[in-house]
């Protein structure tokens, strides 16, 4: 996760097929996903967080047509189907804050067909990941507070396809 434009660069650098875009707003994130195409990367956003950008079916719209992002992250089902629907691929992040939380995303998983879910912060993600996976079989990514190679390696033997960090160091770790 890229959160500030002058660390673009290192994350262009990194083994990583996937950059996600953090810190941007929509007078950037058009050069800034060009970038990235060039370089090979695909992009990912979390169209919550593109600052100017509204919340609507116009935003979304702009979001694949006119910045050409790959994928988009966010925490709303009704908002990320819109958006599978116009052709993006869809991450939803989930925050497993406690016992509620993790019933209710439970409940929204089902019949849903997005392309990944994020599981966040990592403790609670490595703990729950098998109740998702008896309702999902998509891709799933850890996030949240995944600071250190060990805490990468808990979440690949636990069985994650991936994390989600924005730790610079460990851009290019791969084992």
């Amino acid at each position: 996760s890229v959160k500030e434009v002058k660390y673009l660069k290192k994350a262009i650098q990194s083994d990583n097929l996937c950059i996600q875009l953090t810190g941007v707003h929509i007078g950037n994130l058009q050069q800034l996903s060009h970038i990235c195409h060039q370089a090979g990367k695909t992009v990912i956003v979390n169209h919550e967080l593109i600052g100017g950008l509204g919340n609507d079916r116009i935003a979304f719209e702009m979001l694949k047509k006119l910045y050409k992002v790959d994928g988009v992250i966010g925490s709303s089902v009704s908002k990320l189907n819109q958006m599978q629907h116009m052709g993006l691929e869809t991450i939803f992040r989930i925050s497993l804050i406690d016992s509620h939380s993790v019933e209710m995303a439970l409940r929204s998983l089902k019949g849903v067909n997005f392309t990944a879910v994020e599981l966040r912060p990592y403790s609670h993600a490595v703990e729950f990941l098998p109740m998702f996976k008896e309702i999902f079989t998509g891709k799933f990514f850890a996030g949240g507070f995944i600071n250190s190679e060990e805490r990468i390696k808990i979440c690949q033997k636990a069985g994650f396809d991936g994390v989600m960090t924005s730790t610079k160091k460990l851009w290019s770790y791969i084992e």
